[in-house]
């Protein structure tokens, strides 16, 4: 699938990635003017850095990736007539799928749930509902989610020394 010299390339894929890397620069930069306030062990920027840095990191990935692979040469770009299934080409988003609409009502449960039952609780909660609304079965939702929750307090107590929401775990 060549284009005279050049080969075809994933231009929306390097647009994109493009942009992310822009947007992750500019939020970097931002966030590293953050100034940290004295005997705070973390500053306001920490999170806004983590975010543009990652942002820049994967939108290069992404504009990388678009440039080197060319579109699957024998990937058909049409159905075919003789074969009398119709394939398809692009499916939108769905988005009022039960796994979006699941989701964002867990999302939006945490927030109003988070002050009264705290983050252990509520973060036990979330992730068993998503691990369900993912696929996945009861037995694994059963033994990840709480050790997803420790392991996310755990990080952000002790790790980066940010204070979660106790509620009624006092």
């Amino acid at each position: 699938m060549e284009e005279g010299p050049l080969k075809a390339r994933n231009y929306p894929d390097i647009a994109l990635g493009a942009a992310f890397t822009l947007g992750g620069l500019f939020i970097l930069s931002q966030a590293l003017s953050i100034h940290a306030m004295p005997g705070l062990p973390v500053g306001p920027g920490l999170f806004p850095t983590i975010t543009g840095g990652a942002m820049a990191f994967f939108g290069l990935v992404l504009t990388v990736q678009g440039w080197l692979l060319t579109p699957d040469e024998d990937a058909p770009l049409l159905p075919e007539e003789s074969s009398g299934e119709q394939a398809v080409l692009y499916a939108p988003p769905n988005f009022f799928s039960p796994f979006v609409l699941g989701t964002l009502g867990c999302v939006l449960a945490s927030i109003l749930l988070m002050p009264l039952l705290g983050f252990l609780i509520t973060g036990l909660l979330f992730t068993f509902a998503i691990v369900l609304l993912s696929g996945g079965k009861l037995p694994s939702a059963l033994v990840f989610s709480p050790l997803a929750a420790i392991a996310i307090y755990a990080m952000f107590a002790y790790g980066f020394r940010v204070p979660l929401p106790r509620g009624i775990l006092g």
